[in-house]
């Protein structure tokens, strides 16, 4: 039998890290065999090729963490125009499936229940993001080009407000960033049933709520 993947997905600076990490002490000291994979979109067999592509996307208008609101307006312009945005898309999402062999499937094969962190339910709110678009462009990639990924038996969202979020991390380019993704992570969470847990409650609180559906994911 399969062990199961329990995903975590939210706003940066949510909390996702801090529950993932008690949940593996937790599970670790139960005596499970569980693995952490953290952003399994992050490139790395195709960095250069990929970082070449947005090179030539953004073509050096903007930088994203001096005026985000002109980088967005920018990518979306060259995103528009097709060609060099889809050689993107296409580099990120081979890049994304060949993790998600080595990283899940190969790992799931091996008997680990998986703790995700970011998984394609982010990478479809990334895009959406990016491209101005809402829940129609989210279900179509899910069910397009996700719709063989090994799926969540348990999707966890640690809803956490914007203000929040924004003032826990200082990588965050602009509010903006976390504004646009808020919505769309909810509406996730209604299409997936996810578990909603409040990232702003007291923190032993918001664990003990998630070790709770953790475990009961682990029962079935």
């Amino acid at each position: 039998m399969k062990k199961p993947v329990i995903c975590f997905m939210g706003l940066d600076g949510s909390g996702k890290s801090t529950c993932i990490d008690y949940a593996f002490e937790q599970l670790k000291k139960d005596g499970l065999k569980v693995k952490i994979v953290r952003a399994a979109y992050v490139a790395v067999l195709t960095r250069g090729l990929i970082k070449l592509a947005k090179k030539l996307l953004m073509k050096g208008n903007s930088n994203e963490y001096t005026d985000y609101k002109t980088y967005l307006e920018n990518l979306r312009k060259q995103a528009n125009k097709g060609l060099v945005y889809n050689v993107f898309s296409f580099l990120t999402t081979c890049e994304f499936k060949a993790q998600i062999l080595f990283r899940i499937r190969l790992r799931r094969a091996l008997g680990y229940t998986l703790l995700v962190d970011r998984y394609v339910y982010d990478n479809v709110v990334t895009y959406a993001a990016n491209l101005g678009l809402g829940k129609e462009y989210m279900v179509k990639t899910m069910n397009g080009k996700w719709k063989h990924s090994p799926k969540a038996d348990r999707l966890i969202y640690i809803k956490t407000p914007v203000d929040i979020c924004f003032s826990r991390k200082d990588d965050t380019p602009d509010p903006l960033y976390l504004e646009i993704r808020e919505p769309l992570y909810d509406e996730v969470a209604k299409m997936y049933e996810a578990a909603v847990i409040s990232g702003s409650q007291d923190k032993q609180a918001m664990l003990d709520e998630v070790m709770r559906t953790v475990y009961a994911v682990l029962k079935k």
